[in-house]
């Protein structure tokens, strides 16, 4: 994670990762939420766009796409940029549990805390290969 106060660049660089990574990767999605947005089926809906995949309804509701993101990462080895993440939440309600391979996850975020907080756990968790 890229974690610092307002207007220190994090979504610069964020964009800049995102721009020299993507062509490494199959799969690459760059997901920018605004302060403390619920996340819900329009950001999941953005997520599979960009990811890829096909075959699923938008306007389904997000806990569906979720789990259909999550079918399609699964043995892939995707890039995830979440830029601007307020609280552990949004990343529960947005990225898939498990994913390939390879796989990379960066977010940028202004929340710190303590590095044994729940912030810091569920931010830096570690994303099972399945």
């Amino acid at each position: 994670p890229c974690i610092c106060t307002g207007g220190c660049g994090k979504t610069t660089l964020a964009k800049l990762l995102f721009n020299r990574l993507a062509p490494q990767f199959q799969h690459s999605a760059l997901i920018e939420l605004q302060h403390d947005e619920r996340i819900g089926s329009q950001q999941v809906t953005s997520l599979l766009k960009q990811l890829g995949a096909e075959g699923f309804r938008e306007g389904s509701p997000a806990g569906i796409l979720l789990q259909k993101a999550q079918d399609y990462v699964r043995d892939k080895a995707v890039l995830i940029v979440v830029d601007n993440v307020w609280t552990p939440n949004q990343l529960d309600e947005l990225l898939p549990r498990s994913f390939g391979q390879g796989s990379r996850i960066i977010i940028t975020s202004r929340c710190s805390g303590p590095p044994h907080s729940e912030w810091w756990q569920k931010v830096c968790r570690d994303f099972p290969h399945s």
